[in-house]
């Protein structure tokens, strides 16, 4: 009997044993399926991952949108590539709905893992909200959040029968049930900064948010109240790893690591899946348009040669005395070299058309003042540190004129704009409002064949002061 009752002590007082669990994660992969000049894309990824075998393959959202070999089949190339690659989970981005809420829910269906987003209700009820995922013993819950700025960064026709509900509130609402059937609670949210460091704060008990959406990586974590916040960049450049060291059901230590998809050939299985898709738009993605001298860059600080072309082309092919385009609708830059279709599209992606309309001076002047803005006809000065509705600082014609508040205007803009995305609300207003049906891309690409060699045009039109 002694000898029963020391060996229960001993088993009573024995350590809880270990588990470590590996979890990668991605996020706004946006369409990049396949490398750019031997890195990136989620081909590459895949090689990682299958060389790290992780546990768990977590996605942030916003994984359509950007290249025709995704765009030209409305996401169901990317989703067969994460199928394969065994993603366990992921969320709605702001750009899931771009092609529509039909096609989104295909997507949905089409992914053999669950799509989250606990603060978005829509009209059908395939998206849950969380999920509770059992790994080495381990209840791992997930829970996906979308960010609010969604209704104003996807074309509002996209989401006219769609709520998106205050972050915090939601997690109020499905936290608590969540904790008690999880070891380990993770956010996966496609959240702007504010909003990652607003949840973080509200909610100590979160130890680890996986976020996208910035398209800005972390070399390092962000440290918030109890929370490690990591995020991967965008176009699959990187891909990361959080190591996480559990004693019995808790969390002891977790350590994270960002990966550069470079170096590594794609995975063999990703590129088979992804042959009979490009295949079929291999030939409009090749065609060579014109000729870059150098590359154009679409940042302002280094002189928005990529913004400046873009609506310079606007306005040559409307006749337009001004013409305007959200920043953020210009993907990404255009290197030196030949500029092919394929190329164009990723920087200009969007399904979106010209506008043109006029408004007053001072319409204009309020529209400008919302946020950075790409100019063609007029020089702008820009408070990038005031809040919005309040940035512009100065505007004037090119030739110096100052803009009159009653005179009239006739301005070239896109849809996204006139429907009032990115808070641009004021073109709601403006009269002899008239869609040209042309398609963004399709003007520039006019543009560019017309000019065949193009060089950048850094002329200063766009100054930010302080």
């Amino acid at each position: 009997m002694l000898l029963v009752i020391l060996l229960l002590a001993a088993l009573s007082v024995t350590a809880a044993p270990d588990t470590h669990i590996v979890l990668m994660h991605t996020n706004d992969i946006h369409g990049h399926l396949l490398p750019e000049k031997g890195e990136g894309g989620l081909a590459v990824i895949a090689a990682i991952v299958r060389q790290h075998h992780p546990d768990l393959l977590l996605d942030a959202g916003d994984m359509f949108t950007g290249t025709l070999v995704s765009d030209a089949f409305y996401g169901e190339s990317v989703m067969a590539v994460m199928n394969r690659m065994g993603y366990r989970a992921s969320i709605l981005g702001n750009h899931e709905f771009d092609y529509g809420l039909k096609a989104m829910r295909d997507r949905v269906r089409q992914a053999r893992f669950p799509v989250l987003s606990a603060n978005v209700v829509l009209p059908y009820d395939d998206v849950g909200k969380t999920r509770v995922i059992p790994t080495k013993g381990i209840r791992i819950g997930l829970i996906g959040l979308t960010t609010e700025e969604t209704p104003t960064t996807t074309h509002p026709k996209n989401v006219k029968d769609v709520r998106f509900l205050d972050l915090v509130r939601t997690l109020e609402q499905v936290l608590p049930s969540l904790q008690k059937s999880s070891d380990f609670v993770i956010v996966i949210g496609h959240l702007a900064p504010a909003e990652e460091l607003r949840i973080a704060r509200a909610f100590p008990q979160i130890k680890l948010i996986i976020s996208g959406h910035s398209h800005t990586e972390l070399q390092q974590p962000i440290h918030e109240s109890n929370a490690l916040i990591v995020r991967t960049g965008s176009y699959g450049r990187f891909v990361g790893r959080v190591d996480l060291d559990f004693e019995g059901r808790t969390l002891k230590k977790l350590s994270t690591q960002l990966i550069e998809a470079k170096g590594v050939s794609p995975d063999p299985e990703a590129l088979q899946i992804v042959e009979p898709y490009r295949a079929k738009v291999e030939r409009q993605m090749n065609t060579v348009l014109g000729e870059a001298t150098s590359s154009f860059s679409r940042i302002v600080e280094e002189g928005g040669a990529l913004l400046n072309l873009v609506t310079d082309a606007y306005r040559t092919r409307t006749g337009a005395q001004i013409a305007l385009a959200n920043t953020g609708g210009v993907r990404t830059s255009l290197p030196a070299g030949p500029i092919t279709y394929g190329k164009l599209f990723e920087i200009l992606p969007f399904e979106n058309t010209i506008v043109t309309m006029k408004i007053t001076g001072a319409q204009l002047m309020r529209s400008l003042a919302v946020r950075l803005t790409a100019v063609s006809g007029i020089r702008v000065a820009f408070d990038l540190r005031k809040p919005k509705g309040e940035q512009l600082v100065s505007v004037t014609l090119d030739d110096g004129s100052p803009i009159l508040e009653t005179a009239t205007y006739t301005v070239a803009i896109n849809d996204f704009m006139q429907a009032g995305g990115d808070d641009y609300t004021e073109f709601a207003n403006g009269t002899e409002t008239k869609d040209t049906g042309m398609r963004l891309r399709d003007v520039v690409s006019d543009y560019v064949r017309k000019k065949n060699t193009l060089t950048p045009v850094i002329d200063g039109r766009i100054q930010i002061v302080n």
